[in-house]
């Protein structure tokens, strides 16, 4: 029995930087915006100035000026390009979330869909996404981290920060309505919020010291929670 990926109407996020035309002219608004990500990460949002990005790019400080009237729509389109990224980064993750139920027979079905087999299924596709953000995409964890603060310091952030925080709560919701969750909508806001604190946690460790069993530990009992089905003892296959 296949089971298929619903459609996930993603909420479409705007460059608000002059638009380009040519190519050439599209490359150069990315390096700018490339480089400008490579400052958020070591300095944070607030080291984002039109003459330290057209240093850290290699162009000349018209180049910034003339892509981006001021520093607030460069810190826009910024934040908008590293969310392009996470876009796909989730639709990666998705595409691998359904992975466990495709072609499945239906008695394997049905054990992937109910008991506590449905738990340890869900925190073992959420850890590996945790992990593999803090092991391969750990600067942009930084970045996200950095824009969500920006988005509660300046008022023009926060549609991009709302635009962005659907991304992966639509994919959620879509994968709980299958599995039919009572409450789709609000289990993937609470499952949300438990991978950025397993993911702020980490982050305040050092690199090498990434512990996926209690990452696992503790999606595993949020799944557990939502669900209403307790979780198999021990099922920690990290």
């Amino acid at each position: 029995m296949a089971v298929n990926q619903p459609p996930s109407d993603q909420p479409e996020i705007k460059y608000q930087g002059r638009k380009t035309a040519r190519t050439g002219s599209e490359q150069r608004r990315r390096t700018i915006l490339e480089a400008a990500l490579r400052i958020v990460v070591k300095e944070g949002v607030r080291g984002i100035r039109h003459r330290s990005v057209a240093k850290e790019a290699g162009v000349p400080l018209a180049a910034t000026t003339y892509y981006f009237k001021d520093i607030q729509e460069l810190i826009c389109d910024t934040f908008i390009l590293y969310a392009e990224k996470a876009r796909e980064n989730v639709n990666r993750f998705a595409k691998k979330m359904y992975e466990p139920l495709e072609n499945a027979d239906g008695k394997k079905l049905a054990e992937l869909t109910t008991g506590p087999r449905l738990v340890q299924v869900i925190s073992e596709q959420l850890t590996g996404y945790v992990t593999d953000r803090l092991v391969n995409d750990r600067e942009g964890l930084v970045i996200d981290l950095a824009f969500h603060y920006e988005a509660v310091m300046s008022e023009p952030i926060r549609p991009l920060a709302q635009a962005y925080d659907e991304q992966l709560e639509s994919r959620l919701i879509e994968f709980l309505n299958l599995v039919h969750s009572s409450h789709p909508k609000e289990d993937a806001k609470m499952l949300v919020s438990t991978l950025r604190r397993a993911e702020y946690e980490a982050l305040l460790r050092p690199k090498d010291d990434l512990n996926s069993a209690s990452i696992f530990t503790l999606i595993e009992r949020q799944v557990s929670l939502i669900l209403k089905i307790e979780a198999q003892t021990p099922s920690q296959p990290y």
